[in-house]
C-alpha cells in the first residue's frame, strides 16, 4: 500500500525528483496493521477497520478535545455523510466529526472541534488540510487515517482525482508525514 500511495504522488507532484520523494514518501512502517484484521471482502470493512483502532485505543487514549482516534479522508461531501451514518454506531458516545465545506463553514468546525471529544473525524481533504494546518484538528490522540478509496459514478478515487489529489497529499506531506517522526504519535495508514 505504501508504494501504491507513493506512484499516486509522483503522479500528482509530475516534476518531483526521486531524492525529494524519497524525502516526503510512505514507507510500509507507516502502514496500519491489526491482529484481527477485518475481511476486505466484507460490505462492513471500513467500519470494522476503524472499530479495531477506536476500540483498541481506548484504554490508552486520553480523551482530548478536537483530537480524534481515528480520521477518514473521503473524496466529496456526500461520501462523509455516507460514511458518518455508518461510523455512529462505532462511537455511541461522542459525535463522529463531519469535516467538509458544502454548506458548513470553516468557523463553525473550528468552534465543534474547540468543545467536542471526538473518536472518528471524517472529511475531505480540503478541509482536513485546512484544520490541521490551523492546529484546530490535532492528531496527538490519532491512531489511524483511513484513505477511503471508494469510486465515484466516473470510476475516480481521492488519491487520483483532480480537485481532491493535491490537497491530499499536502495533508500528508506537510502534516502528518513531520508528526509521524514524532515518537509520541502512534498513528498509521491505511488505504481502504
Amino acid at each position: 500500500q505504501a508504494d501504491l500511495w507513493n506512484r499516486y504522488m509522483q503522479k500528482a507532484y509530475p516534476g518531483i525528483t526521486q531524492l525529494e520523494l524519497n524525502d516526503i514518501k510512505m514507507l510500509p512502517t507507516h502502514m496500519y496493521k491489526t491482529e484481527s484484521e477485518p475481511n476486505w471482502e466484507s460490505d462492513n470493512y471500513l467500519e470494522d477497520l476503524v472499530r479495531t483502532a477506536v476500540s483498541s485505543g481506548k484504554a490508552k487514549n486520553k480523551v482530548m478535545l478536537g483530537a480524534p482516534q481515528v480520521l477518514v479522508i473521503c473524496s466529496s461531501a456526500l461520501r462523509v455523510i455516507e460514511l458518518v451514518k455508518k461510523m455512529r454506531p462505532i462511537s455511541p458516545k461522542r459525535p463522529v466529526m463531519k469535516l467538509f465545506s458544502r454548506h458548513i463553514k470553516i468557523e463553525d468546525h473550528k468552534k465543534q472541534l474547540e468543545k467536542a471529544a471526538v473518536d472518528v473525524a471524517v472529511g475531505t481533504p480540503n478541509r482536513i488540510l485546512r484544520l490541521l494546518a490551523e492546529k484546530d484538528l490535532k492528531v496527538n490522540r490519532l491512531r489511524l487515517v483511513v484513505i477511503d478509496c471508494w469510486q465515484d459514478n466516473k470510476m475516480r478515487v481521492v488519491v487520483d482525482m483532480d480537485d481532491t489529489r493535491e490537497d491530499l497529499y499536502r495533508i500528508w506531506r506537510d502534516e502528518l508525514r513531520p508528526a509521524s517522526a514524532n515518537p509520541d504519535y502512534g498513528f498509521r495508514f491505511r488505504l481502504a
